[in-house]
């Protein structure tokens, strides 16, 4: 099992902040919040074994409209087992936005909206097969972030369902003396044009939760 310590190693960075924002009544203004999907962290995979998608949540605090934020999510799984054919390769960025419903002390916190649009690539393969290609989405969702008042840790979780589109090419392991991956097509060679696959997705397209801690401070106007 592997474990995440980005998130211990800004815990201990700022616990002395989080101390002296406790012993005082002054609220925080923060900048800037990083998490980090726990439900990624530590993955089961049937017939694989425990895993990790390493992944990494920026929400930025617009010193003006307390109900708003907006952010950037970064994906990056990268399993290569070529002894067993199974892979996840995947490059995925999403930005979104947020609106808070009740931020209170110019924290947002509590219940928000969001809305989001995605873009990536992948290399997904199991036991011989495989797909590649690009995708893109959108998507409309709905959270929950809990923060204490006084300190900067916070606890953020939701759902959110959209539309994926994604052109893609499916791949098979040949089992022969070269060793190689081959495009899994039986027409004409001569008339194979990649990305000739779509798919398109309609439902559930992001789950989360997540641990975060709120960074910098602004002055109150």
């Amino acid at each position: 099992m592997r474990f995440r310590p980005v998130i211990l190693l800004l815990v201990l960075l700022f616990a002395g902040e989080i101390k002296s924002h406790a012993a005082t009544d002054e609220p925080l203004w923060p900048v800037l919040g990083v998490s980090t999907n726990l439900a990624f962290d530590v993955t089961y995979i049937p017939h694989y074994g425990l895993t990790s998608i390493p992944n990494v949540s920026l929400e930025f605090y617009p010193s003006s409209g307390p109900h708003y934020s907006m952010g950037l999510d970064v994906e990056w799984p990268m399993w290569k087992h070529y002894d067993t054919h199974r892979f996840m390769q995947v490059h995925n960025v999403t930005v979104w936005g947020r609106r808070y419903f009740k931020p209170r002390e110019n924290r947002r916190r509590g219940i928000y909206l969001l809305a989001s649009g995605n873009m990536g690539n992948f290399g997904i393969g199991w036991e011989g097969k495989g797909w590649q290609g690009e995708a893109v989405g959108l998507s409309l969702g709905v959270g929950f972030k809990w923060a204490p008042r006084k300190a900067r840790i916070y606890v953020d979780m939701g759902v959110a369902l959209g539309l994926l589109y994604a052109l893609y090419d499916p791949y098979v392991y040949g089992y022969d003396a070269t060793g190689w991956y081959y495009y899994d097509y039986a027409g004409n060679p001569a008339e194979f044009t990649e990305r000739n696959m779509r798919l398109i997705w309609l439902g559930p397209t992001k789950v989360y939760l997540s641990i975060g801690i709120d960074l910098f401070n602004r002055k109150r106007r």
